[in-house]
């Protein structure tokens, strides 16, 4: 009989007082493509609003895109890699980053030795035009120094860099060029909690009901 009275006393409670409700806000910002090494900045409203801040979270979106090629001067076949691709960080104001991004185009090719000619082409080169690749990468924040930090009046400006970070392997004696650009979008998600509160003068009445 106890656990009833103490059932029907916690839903009174709730009614009273209600329960915190958990939403959302969100926002995005980007980056037109250009070429890398570039460092520019995305402008987000800042969370302002009356309720509890409870974390900040990221979705970070790099595309890249160009050109690649090489030339094995090997003299013995081989198979060479090539990974066209840019490092993307959004960060805090402080340049600490808050999530990094690596989107990337890969192609693998199966050359004879070096046939005598630099062309990147022939049977020891190759050279690819119009390559493209993205990714997406998500990170979220909740201490209050970064909670601080996106809580207030006006935009908060995150700096955001792109670095081409290309690479080849597979031959000792090996020529490679690349032509890389980028472009990033953010989409940035402030979690909230309101608390529900009521009028609370029958509480002691209702008590009464339970003695």
């Amino acid at each position: 009989m106890r656990s009833m009275r103490q059932m029907l006393i916690g839903l009174l409670v709730l009614g009273l007082f209600g329960v915190a409700q958990a939403d959302t806000i969100v926002y995005t910002a980007s980056i037109p493509l250009a070429t890398t090494n570039w460092s520019q900045s995305m402008s987000i409203p800042k969370f302002d609003h009356p309720c509890m801040l409870d974390s900040v979270c990221f979705e970070l979106m790099g595309y890249v895109e160009g050109a690649a090629k090489f030339e094995s001067l090997d003299a013995a076949p081989a198979t060479v890699t090539m990974n066209l691709q840019a490092t993307i960080t959004l960060n805090r104001p402080n340049n600490t980053p808050l999530v990094t991004v690596i989107p990337l185009v890969q192609t693998v090719d199966n050359v004879t030795a070096f046939d005598g000619v630099i062309d990147f082409g022939g049977t020891s080169g190759r050279t690819y035009e119009g390559l493209s690749g993205d990714a997406t990468e998500s990170a979220c924040v909740s201490s209050p120094e970064d909670l601080d930090l996106f809580t207030g009046d006006g935009n908060i400006l995150l700096p955001t860099t792109a670095i081409g970070t290309s690479s080849g392997s597979g031959a000792g004696n090996l020529i490679l060029q690349f032509n890389t650009s980028a472009s990033a979008g953010v989409q940035v998600t402030y979690f909230y909690t309101c608390p529900v509160g009521t009028e609370q003068s029958n509480w002691g009445s209702i008590k009464g009901l339970f003695r």
